[in-house]
């Protein structure tokens, strides 16, 4: 399923990973390091 969304949460999106599969795909990514007890960057605090 594509992302409705992806291009504006692509462009909004703190993580600097650029090769992720999931960035702009926000729940894929929440899910994806919730199940490895990890926060997205778009969680953490900034600095």
């Amino acid at each position: 399923m594509d992302c409705p969304n992806s291009e504006r949460n692509t462009s909004a999106c703190p993580c600097d990973y650029n090769h992720c599969p999931r960035k702009g795909a926000c729940c894929e990514c929440v899910a994806y390091h919730r199940k490895d007890k990890q926060l997205p960057a778009c969680l953490r605090e900034q600095e």
